[in-house]
């Protein structure tokens, strides 16, 4: 089969107009030369895309989403670029049944060859293991906990021995010693190799194209001190940055419902594929990465999130809602019973129980709200007032009087404050300007005309990392952090981005962002005026000046809850902890 060239995509591009083509997903607009529609790439309600037919392109001025008729089709349909182009050329009536559309396989690292295929062989192995004699105290433990035999076969679950033989089965395939390890599969002990999962129940753990890459071996045993889970460690192809649980399988579950469950652990995403549920992923305990986040914009822009109902849940709920709207995700939250995940409301209430948790979705800042109160003692003053400033920096620029109106009357019913109370202190924020960003809102940027000098170092060193991978390789090893929010996010795309590439083009790395406040940030951190070649001693100084100030932000808050804290022994902890960074 010929394949498409750059002339036939061409061609096949220029057979359609792109209003024709959005047309068919989108009603349009005419707003004198252009047409406008209602974005449908994030939480949209005036119209905010603009369609150019004489530069055949979309552009979002609220999101950044924009391209062509391939990537509109593309980000719509959640499809692939060529499964895009072969519906722009039928929508063109351009002949293409004798091209090749089929996705070029990906070529695999001979490097990486024997770490996959030893990975392959450890999940048959686990799964044969499970169903017979010695495993058969396991399989009991999972049928108890309604993990049957089809659930066991779909998910990849098995069952790792007390003996060694992984690292026997490795030896009589010949596998080379070092590779074992490299593996993360065998540990290279004292007194010899020996199998890292010993008499533990196995999950596989799969990447995007569904190779196993790594397991999470669960204790089934009661009458055990041992960790409850044991994940593989990072290995060259288990990168816990890059893994979503059940990310291959949930692709047409996710297309099919519209939008994904975002769930802390695999039980999680077991249980609701026990109810029939599978437009689900979950992120394993660690917090959500910009790979992640570009892994789930892949499936869909609407995620609703569902971590665990405990207080540590919660809280870890509110920092990924966040970063997720920074992204411009549509955020739906799921506030479960109080300390309980989904797996045990299904083991202890039922399907239908679990189902209504699912389906009352609560926004983002509602969800905060409701977070603070829960925490907060209303028979104390003084809590009851911070309760009552935090709730309305949440709404500080909510512009909506409707939404607005909403949140005053929650936040005055949780105190039992008056309404108008509320109002006058929503009101003095306004004209005071002292209006913060809430905790959940889309990162805007700071006043950056009057810079201090940690602002400075901080942005410099930006412009250093976007010129040279060796600044960021400085920066990730020596401090990993900036204390604004936005030159924060800069630097992790930043990082993210050479974790694959050894140099930097800013036209890649503009459309690797996506992102128009970003973009924008981007190009004025590239016009300050600063050479481009400088000498690492200079990077060190930015390093260090970013690392002190990140040092006194920390004591400031320490400060601040020993100031707060009653308890003798947690006052002295966190003087101990003052003193360590003082150290440092």
């Amino acid at each position: 089969m010929a394949r498409l060239s750059d002339a036939k995509i061409s061609e096949i591009l220029q057979s359609v107009d792109i209003v024709d083509v959005i047309s068919l997903y989108l009603p349009l607009q005419k707003k004198g030369k252009d047409y406008k529609a209602v974005c449908p790439f994030h939480n949209d309600t005036n119209p905010s895309l603009s369609i150019s037919p004489a530069r055949q392109i979309y552009k979002c001025f609220v999101c950044g989403a924009g391209g062509n008729a391939f990537t509109f089709l593309q980000e719509y349909l959640n499809i692939s670029y060529l499964e895009a182009v072969k519906k722009v050329a039928e929508i063109g009536g351009i002949d293409v049944s004798e091209l090749n559309f089929n996705t070029p396989t990906k070529k695999v690292d001979e490097k990486l060859v024997p770490l996959y295929t030893m990975h392959d062989e450890a999940n048959k192995i686990y799964r044969h293991l499970l169903h017979t004699k010695t495993g058969l105290a396991a399989h009991e433990y999972l049928q108890s906990r309604h993990i049957n035999d089809s659930l066991i076969e779909e998910f990849d679950i098995g069952y790792a021995g007390r003996d060694n033989q992984l690292y026997m089965a490795f030896q009589n395939l010949a596998y080379k010693e070092v590779d074992m390890v490299r593996s993360g599969l065998i540990i290279d002990g004292e007194h010899g190799a020996f199998d890292r999962y010993r008499d533990r129940v196995m999950f596989a753990l799969h990447d995007a194209d569904g190779k196993v890459i790594g397991f999470s071996g669960r204790v089934y045993r009661s009458n055990t001190d041992e960790s409850k889970y044991m994940n593989s460690p990072e290995s060259e192809i288990f990168i816990k940055s890059r893994t979503l649980y059940h990310y291959h399988k949930a692709k047409e579950p996710v297309k099919k419902a519209g939008f994904v469950y975002l769930l802390e652990g695999f039980m999680d995403v077991i249980a609701l594929s026990r109810i029939g549920i599978d437009n689900t992923l979950a992120i394993m305990g660690t917090a959500l990465t910009n790979e992640h986040m570009n892994m789930i914009r892949k499936l869909s822009n609407n995620v609703y999130l569902c971590l665990d109902g405990d207080r540590a849940g919660q809280s870890a709920a509110i920092k990924s809602a966040k970063l997720l709207l920074e992204h411009q995700f549509n955020v739906k939250m799921i506030k479960l019973m109080d300390g309980m995940d989904p797996d045990e409301i299904l083991e202890q209430f039922g399907e239908e129980t679990l189902r209504i948790a699912l389906t009352s979705t609560m926004d983002p800042i509602e969800f905060e709200i409701q977070h603070l109160y829960e925490n907060t003692n209303m028979a104390n003053h003084e809590e009851t007032r911070e309760f009552i400033q935090r709730s309305c920096q949440l709404i500080a620029n909510m512009t909506n009087p409707i939404d607005r109106q909403y949140y005053i009357e929650m936040i005055a019913t949780r105190s039992n404050s008056d309404q108008n109370v509320i109002k006058e202190f929503w009101q003095s924020l306004q004209t005071n300007k002292v209006v913060r960003q809430p905790v959940i809102s889309p990162v805007v940027r700071n006043d950056y005309k009057r810079l201090d000098k940690y602002q400075k170092a901080e942005r410099h060193l930006l412009f250093y990392m976007l010129h040279d991978k060796k600044v960021c390789d400085l920066y990730e090893q020596k401090i990993g952090f900036m204390f604004d929010d936005m030159n924060r996010i800069i630097a992790s795309y930043i990082v993210d981005y050479y974790r694959t590439k050894e140099k930097m083009t800013i036209a890649s790395f503009i459309s690797y962002i996506q992102n128009t406040k970003m973009v924008e940030y981007v190009l004025e951190i590239m016009d300050e005026n600063l050479p481009e070649e400088v000498e690492m001693k200079v990077i060190e100084d930015y390093i260090e000046t970013i690392k002190i100030n990140t040092q006194a932000k920390e004591i400031e808050q320490l400060k601040l809850q020993m100031a707060n804290e009653l308890d003798a022994l947690k006052k002295a902890e966190l003087a101990v902890k003052i003193l360590e960074i003082q150290k440092n």
